[in-house]
């Protein structure tokens, strides 16, 4: 039985695709790129996210990407809203004494504001927020919760988050609501693929 639920944030339980494509795309102008298409954002952009901006934008700082994301993204944080079923997972998963977690590679402060304004993040026993690459968090979060693996799901929307799981040895799921197209995650290959998260709790 799955007592434990990690959860992704953007794309999992938040609709904020566009957002990060306008703000990757008006970094791209700072650095007189072309704008990429949301299916060419989606084809290349992975996590960690250094290894997207390394291959397409090579010349840029870390420092001065997350200045200029930063300046770029934020205003978005009171227009993105929860993809449909999440609110409702989250409820089920409080409601049916599950522990949930966040893991997200999420800026922290826009975590704060988004979930503040939907009134979410009591939903969360902690929110793991702003980790560049979740392999390298999932055991400790494990470890320090003391969460049984085999009692214990990641849910998120990109190949890392599959590599994540299987890393920490829990369920991996895969939906289909946000980065990664079923093309991109089926070579992964997915224990679970779920349309959204309302099937992840169907599943349940």
């Amino acid at each position: 039985m799955i007592r434990n639920v990690i959860l992704d944030w953007s794309g999992t339980l938040a609709d904020d695709l566009s957002s990060v494509l306008i703000a990757t795309n008006r970094i791209f102008a700072e650095y007189g790129r072309d704008p990429l298409t949301l299916e060419e954002f989606r084809e290349h952009f992975r996590l960690p996210f250094s290894g997207f901006y390394a291959d397409l934008l090579p010349e840029a700082t870390a420092e001065g990407l997350e200045e200029l994301y930063e300046r770029f993204f934020y205003g978005f944080n009171d227009s993105i809203e929860l993809l449909p079923g999440a609110r409702e997972f989250l409820e089920f998963c409080q409601e049916t004494g599950r522990r949930s977690f966040l893991l997200s590679s999420i800026k922290t402060s826009h975590f704060d504001v988004q979930a503040g304004r939907l009134g979410v993040g009591h939903f969360f026993e902690v929110a793991y927020t702003q980790v560049m690459d979740k392999r390298g968090e999932i055991r400790e979060i494990l470890r320090t919760h003391g969460l049984d693996p085999a009692e214990t799901m990641f849910v998120g929307d990109m190949v890392h988050d599959i590599e994540t799981a299987r890393h920490g040895g829990v369920l991996d799921v895969a939906v289909l609501t946000g980065f990664d197209r079923i093309e991109k995650l089926l070579p992964a290959k997915p224990t679970i693929i779920a349309r959204d998260i309302a099937a992840v709790q169907r599943l349940l």
